[in-house]
């Protein structure tokens, strides 16, 4: 059922992201931080948002975790750029698949991935 090959796009994806994260760092000038951690592997992301209007204006992001939580972080940072918060919500654990070349995740690695879209639901 999760026979999930990795293949040379979903490789060099998650390496890229992985080695060179989008939006990393801090924002001094944020409006809202999130900080969200996975207990049972000891991943965690922090974004720093500056939200004008209820629009994200800017983002940035720091965190610890393996290559799946820092490309997943990576990716988030760029999807959620110009949204507003609702839009930014919305996004999905599909959206991130997608962008980083797979159709789906082994279970026991789908936290890795969804750990920004936690920090996203607590976006206010």
């Amino acid at each position: 059922m999760y026979n999930v090959p990795m293949n040379d796009l979903y490789q060099e994806l998650i390496l890229d992201h992985a080695s060179n994260p989008r939006n990393f760092g801090e924002l001094e000038n944020s409006t809202q931080t999130v900080r969200e951690t996975n207990a049972s592997c000891g991943d965690m992301a922090e974004f720093y948002f500056v939200i004008q209007e209820n629009r994200i204006i800017d983002v940035k992001w720091r965190g610890v975790g393996c290559a799946i939580s820092t490309a997943s972080s990576s990716v988030v940072s760029e999807l959620v750029k110009g949204k507003t918060i609702q839009e930014a919500k919305d996004i999905r654990k599909e959206h991130i698949l997608k962008e980083l070349g797979m159709q789906e995740i082994l279970p026991t690695r789908e936290k890795c991935l969804l750990l920004p879209l936690r920090v996203l639901a607590l976006l206010e």
